[in-house]
């Protein structure tokens, strides 16, 4: 792959983080205040956020992995060109995971069970479950 066409493809890896921000802004309103980030094996949430920790968390590592693998797919580029191509594919690859994994938390989010819909509103499943004591003690 020549210099300027390689250069554009290391460009357009970038796209990766506008498309991320406008899902958020485009659901920003539907996502409830305290977001599930994180999964166990079986897919059920163990690690919660607010809204605006789950844009800082998830455009943040995507903007320090753009940074690292644009700097290391032109160096390893001019360094070493045959090499350049797949250096670029498995940027691709990676950033094309972290990318569908925040698009991934949104959906889920979006579509809150109702098991995770009980926790949205509280601060921890401990003070949920304390919440529930109370409400059938009254």
């Amino acid at each position: 792959m020549h210099g300027r066409a390689y250069k554009t493809a290391v460009l357009l890896m970038w796209l990766a983080l506008p498309t991320s921000a406008w899902e958020y802004r485009r659901t920003w309103n539907q996502l409830p205040p305290r977001m599930a980030v994180h999964f166990d094996a079986n897919w059920q949430p163990n690690g919660y956020t607010s809204r605006e920790g789950a844009l800082e968390l998830g455009l943040g590592i995507m903007v320090v992995m753009l940074v690292m693998f644009t700097l290391a797919t032109l160096i390893i580029h001019a360094l070493k060109p045959a090499a350049g191509l797949p250096a670029l594919l498995i940027a691709y690859v990676v950033l094309g995971f972290y990318w569908y994994g925040n698009h991934t938390i949104i959906k889920f989010n979006l579509n809150a069970q109702p098991a995770h819909s009980e926790l949205v509103g509280s601060s921890s499943p401990a003070e949920s479950d304390s919440q529930h004591v109370l409400e059938l003690r009254s």
